[in-house]
């Protein structure tokens, strides 16, 4: 799930952080009463005294002292007083990055010792950069911090830390002439839980101009050129590349037995385009060479196969299903679709929950590996309740009679998919329908019910 922040005006922050700046102000009053100066004393103390001369921070685990006092606006060498300390620390806790703040200073003639007592933030998440092509992510980070001291990589999850971290991009995008709009994500993941904070950049498009792969071999090469060819002017995105990655570049090595072969994240390189390349000038184009650095690793050969755990079906019956043989270059892609067909057959008998689990043992010093099939069967599942939905009794009796599973009968989830077509030619052929299958395993009963509903789209 991903929710587009648009930045709040400043008004509206602050009165969203007063409680905070409240709290924080009874804190640093009373942490201060015994220290701060009063009457005559305050009165003779010269201006040397009002120089902070020492900034300390006491509580945190995720900042230095240098740190929080750069964001603080009160660096060693800056004349401050009370007042200055106050909102030093207001402006520390609208970041979002510490739970609690508080400070005391005391004066001499040779300064101000000011320190803060903070509590780090429970909960932070990456930051990730989607398409700041212009800047590597290392350079990236670093041009951050130095404008925003507290920003390391990861932005608390409230706060105006992400604002002031898209403040910064929005400058570099200035800064360097390219006009384009900074916003970004608060993406959560699969459990609801905000998961990271995605910046982007609209206002232009970005299109990879060019592919080059380092450290590919010369067998693999012309197939990674041909993979490649589908990624050509192609608009580009981080995710892109990354599924680039995993479903093209990694499995070309993977059949040919190199395992553990890597891809260190992708060099980007900015282009100006050729007169032929020029766009139509209506809109903003940035092209973009992109250069996969690739670490193939051994190939292995296979050396044996070993089960455990089956025993509905015997391993003389699984066994032929594995194409790879001892002594071939081990070829996970071809494992996995053997993987999926060892599980339909499963499913067939009724093991609708049935897995392999491949554990792989790897030696590399005579370039060879054996993998242990750990096989859980889970239980036998039968027939439950079959229901049809969106066509009239008749036609409900002539697809009844037609379906061959009982209740009762060892469920095999295969046969659905050769029920449907069977079943569409029972079908009035003047009605183009539409069918959705509902197939819902229920643990304590052990059985599925199907329901299949038809919808009668347009007639033909």
């Amino acid at each position: 799930m991903k929710t587009l922040l648009r930045k709040l005006p400043t008004r509206f922050l602050l009165t969203q952080f007063g409680s905070i700046a409240i709290c924080l102000g009874l804190l640093c009053s009373a942490a201060t009463a015994q220290t701060q100066p009063t009457g005559s004393a305050t009165a003779a103390m010269p201006a040397s005294a009002y120089k902070l001369i020492e900034v300390k921070v006491a509580g945190s685990k995720r900042f230095t002292q240098d740190e929080v006092a750069a964001a603080s606006g009160l660096p060693v060498g800056t004349t401050a007083h009370d007042e200055d300390f106050r909102k030093a620390a207001r402006h520390l806790g609208e970041t979002g990055v510490f739970a609690s703040i508080a400070f005391t200073y005391s004066y001499s003639s040779a300064g101000t010792r000011l320190t803060f007592q903070v509590t780090d933030a429970d909960k932070f998440v990456p930051a990730r950069f989607a398409d700041f092509v212009w800047f590597p992510d290392q350079d990236l980070r670093k041009k951050i911090h130095e404008r925003v001291p507290l920003f390391n990589g990861e932005l608390p999850t409230t706060g105006r830390l992400p604002d002031q971290v898209s403040d910064v991009l929005q400058a570099l995008l200035v800064e360097n002439g390219i006009p384009g709009h900074v916003d970004y994500l608060r993406t959560s993941g699969e459990t609801g839980q905000l998961e990271a904070i995605d910046y982007s950049v609209s206002n232009v498009t970005i299109r990879v101009h060019h592919v080059e792969f380092i450290g590919s071999g010369a067998g693999e090469l012309p197939l990674l050129q041909t993979a490649a060819e589908k990624l050509s002017t192609r608009q580009y995105s981080r995710a892109l590349l990354n599924s680039f990655v995993e479903h093209a570049l990694l499995p070309i090595y993977h059949e040919r037995g190199y395992l553990k072969a890597a891809c260190a994240p992708p060099q980007l390189k900015v282009v100006k385009p050729d007169a032929s390349e020029e766009n139509d000038g209506k809109h903003e184009e940035t092209l973009v060479d992109v250069t996969f650095p690739i670490t193939p690793g051994i190939p292995y050969k296979l050396s044996r196969w070993e089960w455990s755990g089956n025993k509905a079906i015997p391993t003389d019956s699984l066994q032929p299903l594995l194409h790879l043989k001892a002594g071939q270059t081990a070829n996970t892609v071809q494992l996995e679709d053997d993987l999926r067909t060892i599980q339909i057959l499963y499913s067939s008998q009724g093991y609708i929950l049935a897995t392999v689990k491949a554990d792989a043992v790897f030696d590399d010093v005579s370039g060879t590996i054996d993998y242990h099939l750990a096989v859980n069967e889970g239980s036998v599942y039968h027939m439950g309740e079959l229901g049809f939905r969106g066509i009239d009794n008749n036609l409900e009796a002539r697809l009844r009679a037609a379906w061959k599973l009982r209740p009762g009968d060892v469920y095999d989830a295969t046969y659905l998919q050769q029920f449907l077509p069977q079943a569409r030619k029972l079908l009035p052929p003047t009605i183009d329908w539409d069918v959705s299958t509902h197939v819902t395993a229920l643990p304590r009963d052990k059985t599925v019910d199907v329901d299949l509903q038809y919808m009668a789209k347009a007639p033909k």
